[in-house]
C-alpha cells in the first residue's frame, strides 16, 4: 500500500501568486513603498514570520497577529472567488482513490483557511488526513509533517510519494529519504533549476498520467 501526500498551495492550487500578493498589497495600502528584496524575503518566511517582520520592519501596521488574521480573510476569499486548481488533478485525485492509495494533504496553511478552499473545490472526499504546519508546530524545513503522515498510514518510507512545489520542502523531504514529484509554479521561477535537480520527477501540471502512475507504482 503506497502513501501518496500532496502539498496544496502552489501544488494542487494554483494559489501562490495570491500569498505572495498579501505583503505587497498592505504595503501599497499603507503607502510604504515596496523594499528590494522583497519577493526574496518572503520566500524564506512563513505567513506568521512574515507578519512578525513587517510589523517589526515597519510598526505603523500595527500588530503581527491582527495582520496575519486579515491576510487570512483575504485568502479565504481569494480561494473562493480567484483561485484556480492546477490543470488534470482533480482526475488525477479520482484516479488514485480508485486504485486504492491513501491520500494525504500536507500543508503550511492554517488548517481553517486551507479548510475552506478544500471544501469550495470539493476535494475532502479524497483525503483521509490533512495535517498543516500550523497543527505541527513547526515548517516544512523539518521532515516532522511527514514523518507524522508516514507513521499515521503505518507504511514505510519507500511506499512514500510526495507532491510539492517549494524547493525547502522539497530538499527536506528528498533530504528524509521520501520520493519526490515537484509540480511546477510560477512562484519557484528563481529556483526551477535546483527543483529539477533536486526531485526524482519535475512535471508542468498533473495533465499526462502515464509519468505520474510510472513515479508512484516504480
Amino acid at each position: 500500500m503506497k502513501l501518496i501526500i500532496f502539498d496544496f498551495d502552489g501544488t494542487i492550487a494554483d494559489s501562490m501568486w495570491a500569498w505572495d500578493d498579501l505583503g505587497e498589497n498592505t504595503l501599497k495600502e499603507n503607502n510604504i513603498p515596496l523594499f528590494s528584496d522583497y519577493r526574496d524575503v518572503i520566500r524564506t518566511m512563513s505567513v506568521l514570520n512574515f507578519s512578525s517582520y513587517l510589523t517589526k520592519r515597519f510598526p505603523e501596521l500595527g500588530d503581527a497577529k491582527d495582520l496575519m488574521d486579515h491576510w487570512h480573510d483575504v485568502m479565504e476569499y481569494k480561494y473562493t472567488h480567484e483561485v484556480k486548481l492546477k490543470k488534470g488533478i482533480v482526475e488525477f485525485l479520482e484516479l488514485l482513490k480508485s486504485k486504492g492509495y491513501i491520500l494525504y494533504l500536507a500543508s503550511a496553511t492554517k488548517y481553517e483557511v486551507l479548510m475552506k478552499a478544500v471544501k469550495h473545490f470539493d476535494l475532502e472526499k479524497y483525503f483521509s488526513f490533512i495535517i498543516t504546519e500550523t497543527i505541527v508546530g513547526i515548517s516544512k524545513r523539518d521532515p516532522k509533517i511527514y514523518k507524522l503522515c508516514e507513521e499515521k498510514a503505518n507504511v514505510s518510507s519507500k511506499d512514500i510519494r510526495i507532491f510539492e512545489d517549494a524547493d525547502h520542502a522539497i530538499k527536506t523531504a528528498k533530504a528524509a529519504g521520501y520520493k519526490v514529484c515537484a509540480i511546477e509554479d510560477k512562484s519557484m521561477v528563481k529556483k526551477v533549476d535546483y527543483i529539477k535537480k533536486t526531485a526524482d520527477l519535475y512535471l508542468e501540471d498533473f495533465t499526462d498520467t502515464n509519468k505520474l502512475l510510472k513515479f508512484i507504482e516504480e
